[in-house]
């Protein structure tokens, strides 16, 4: 009879909140049960634990009111899937298993690759190009945004903060940013007056937008519609510039899949199911997939860095040819 109860309540809920796609776990009366009885028994003030935990807890600075949450939410998966309902999401993430204290382990070892790929690719990229060689600083940059970036991922998918987050949402959005800068800079970096133009534009879009997202006012949809609304910007001007110049530079067609094959895989990151094995979502997949792409980028920079330094280097000869 309490079962029958029970699922009256999930079915009564289901049919209330219809409309909403991220929280009906926590919405529902089960889990704030489980959640109340749990820091009833194992809390103190919510955030103590009675019983120590786990190192791995101890050291991610979990608190007994989070870790209840996620026991809650297990049981919570089971009661609606024992009852055939969809598995839910909470505080709208689906449920992840917790590997060692990490709240999403794919996501976090994929954030690392992705780190790893582009320290390992940088010093490719320093053993193939000198200091002297033109676009070199500009891509060094490029590449400290990007490590920048990949480790907060990884600290973020760990642990999901409030500081982790907006330190997340920041550095992705400078990545999205900066590689529109570097490929701006690169298409017109014979021009002094367009690099101060490009670069004032670039660090005004930086300081409004990361002022936005550091106020408190976090939203990860308008966040991730402007990083969208970025890439787009810079998948346009960077196919252009390779339908003008393919036949030209035979090393650009690296840029050319980079750029497509970057577009096929965000498709990822709109997707949208459970995750596999309670480890692999689309989000965790998608970080995946750009390990290597990142391989791609890194041998369009140093072919073009090379290729601008001959250019440069005959530039300087046929000057002193000249002047001689």
């Amino acid at each position: 009879m309490t079962n029958l109860k029970w699922f009256l309540i999930f079915v009564f809920e289901m049919f209330l909140i219809t409309d909403i796609h991220g929280s009906i776990g926590d919405k529902s009366q089960f889990y704030n049960l489980c959640l109340e009885i749990c820091r009833d028994s194992n809390c103190v003030n919510d955030q103590k634990f009675k019983v120590l935990p786990s190192l791995s807890l101890r050291l991610l600075h979990w608190s007994c009111k989070e870790d209840c949450s996620y026991s809650c939410i297990w049981k919570t998966v089971d009661y609606f899937t024992f009852h055939g309902l969809k598995v839910p999401q909470f505080h709208g993430k689906w449920p992840f298993i917790r590997l060692f204290g990490c709240q999403e382990p794919a996501s976090v070892i994929f954030s690392i690759l992705n780190f790893y790929a582009h320290i390992t690719m940088y010093w490719k990229f320093k053993r193939k190009c000198e200091y002297t060689y033109p676009m070199f600083y500009i891509w060094t940059y490029f590449s400290l945004v990007c490590m920048h970036c990949w480790f907060w991922s990884s600290i973020f998918h760990a642990r999901d903060t409030a500081f982790t987050e907006v330190m997340d949402y920041s550095c992705a959005f400078i990545m999205v940013l900066t590689l529109l800068y570097c490929m701006l800079l690169l298409i017109t970096y014979k021009s002094t007056k367009l690099f101060t133009v490009i670069t004032c534009g670039y660090l005004s879009i930086l300081y409004s937008h990361l002022s936005y997202l550091w106020s408190g006012y976090i939203n990860y949809d308008y966040n991730m519609k402007f990083n969208v609304v970025i890439g787009f910007l810079t998948f346009v001007i960077t196919m252009m510039w390779w339908h003008y110049n393919h036949k030209k530079l035979s090393y650009i067609y690296l840029i050319g899949w980079f750029n497509i094959l970057i577009v096929f895989v965000t498709i990822l990151e709109v997707a949208d199911f459970a995750p596999i094995f309670w480890i692999f979502d689309a989000h965790s997949l998608w970080h995946a997939s750009t390990v290597p792409l990142t391989i791609l980028l890194y041998r369009f920079m140093m072919a073009d860095c090379s290729y601008l330094n001959t250019c440069y280097s005959k530039l300087i000869l046929d000057i002193n040819h000249h002047v001689h």
